[in-house]
């Protein structure tokens, strides 16, 4: 091989293993509502997440934890965008939840988080 091809090779092989994959980066949470830590009113609540990739709606999850630690999973709605989750929590009263949310990302991770919230007047 003549050196002016292996340096080629070198230079192609090292630029491509440095260069940034978009398509398998996992899942990050890019906004949420309600947001961590946020006081909200009572009643119907809607929950929406939104990600900095697409996710698998199908195997994905949003589960409700009350303050007395009863765990609810929230019904997706469908919505046309690809890299969100939507739910409509009817009723909340007053206290402190945790939603766990789990979504399965296009490059086949499972990435978890959870928000704090309070609902109250």
């Amino acid at each position: 091989m003549h050196w002016k091809s292996s340096f080629f090779l070198a230079a192609l092989m090292t630029a491509l293993a440095l260069a940034p994959v978009r398509g398998f980066a996992h899942a990050s949470l890019v906004l949420a509502s309600p947001q961590d830590g946020a006081t909200i009113s009572s009643g119907e609540v809607v929950i929406e997440l939104r990600f900095n990739s697409r996710v698998d709606a199908k195997l994905s999850r949003l589960t409700l934890v009350t303050q007395d630690g009863q765990s609810v999973i929230q019904p997706l709605e469908t919505i046309p965008a690809l890299d969100g989750l939507k739910a409509k929590a009817p009723d909340l009263q007053q206290g402190a939840y945790t939603l766990h949310w789990q979504i399965l990302s296009l490059d086949g991770h499972l990435t978890q988080g959870k928000i704090n919230f309070r609902v109250g007047r």
